[in-house]
């Protein structure tokens, strides 16, 4: 029997694992009632009302909240890394005249890290910093070279 999990209520572990994020944060009850108001977009502003994904979002969302701020900053680095050596890698191949997908390019970048590919989203993001620059100064590199080729050919 399946169960619509969209519509159901939040749990008791959700709601559990929410008191505890919002203490760690130093929020009491005026403070928490604001949060959930301010998150709901003025919904609600008690945990009762809110729904299973609503709570798993929110719980996301207070993790996040709760990191340091080197740990953000180093993450929002790689991500940075990440979104810029899909776009060198994207740029190459549309140079190049190839088809390309998000995967495809994730792909590329996996073997050009040197990585052995099983699950290309996962190992994509298993590269490290230093790698993605590399990866990222090359495929500019090539572009830069195929470009000339291109205009060579004309």
């Amino acid at each position: 029997m399946e169960t619509n999990i969209k519509n159901t209520g939040i749990s008791d572990a959700q709601r559990r694992s929410l008191f505890l994020n919002f203490k760690a944060l130093g929020l009491d009850d005026d403070g928490r009632h604001y949060f959930i108001s301010d998150f709901t977009r003025g919904r609600t502003s008690s945990l009762k009302d809110l729904g299973y994904i609503e709570a798993q979002d929110l719980l996301r969302y207070l993790g996040e909240l709760r990191r340091n701020p080197q740990e953000r900053k180093r993450r929002d680095d790689l991500d940075r890394k990440r979104k810029g050596v899909m776009r060198a890698i994207g740029r190459y191949l549309e140079l190049c005249g190839i088809q390309h997908t998000a995967d495809y390019i994730k792909g590329v970048a996996v073997r050009a890290a040197g990585l052995v590919p099983t699950e290309v989203n996962h190992d994509f993001n298993r590269i490290d910093g230093a790698t993605l620059t590399r990866i990222y100064n090359e495929f500019c590199r090539k572009q830069s070279v195929q470009g000339v080729k291109t205009k060579l050919s004309k």
